[in-house]
């Protein structure tokens, strides 16, 4: 299988970006739940482990190139996983030439994207 590379154009819509990182989060706190609830079952279950993070790595990777934020510090993975999907949002965290940018929602991260 071939690699994709920054050569290919991969052109998302507002509408599909929105939906895309919504459905990212909604999968990922699904699996947060359903990890403690065995851990409470199974306290001693090493074995099973659940973990989905290879596709959800693969989604990441391909809103991260479609949008251009192909780079060691992509602000998609500062808003999902540093900013945990802007619920831990605090004014003056996101500054770009020198004012503050509000990253609390993901309508707030594509803007960002399209004006970085």
């Amino acid at each position: 299988m071939d690699k994709v590379s920054n050569n290919h154009k991969i052109i998302f819509s507002k509408e599909l970006f929105i939906e895309t990182i919504s459905e990212i989060e909604k999968q990922y706190r699904h699996d947060f739940k359903c990890s403690e609830a065995l851990g409470v079952l199974l306290p001693n279950d090493y074995i099973s482990g659940y973990d989905n993070h290879w596709l959800q790595n693969q989604l990441i990777k391909i809103l991260k190139i479609a949008m251009n934020d192909n780079h060691k510090h992509s602000w998609i993975e500062y808003y999902i996983w540093e900013l945990d999907f802007g619920e831990k949002y605090t004014g003056g965290c996101v500054e770009i030439y020198h004012k503050d940018f509000k990253l609390k929602t993901v309508e707030d991260l594509w803007d960002l994207l399209n004006i970085v």
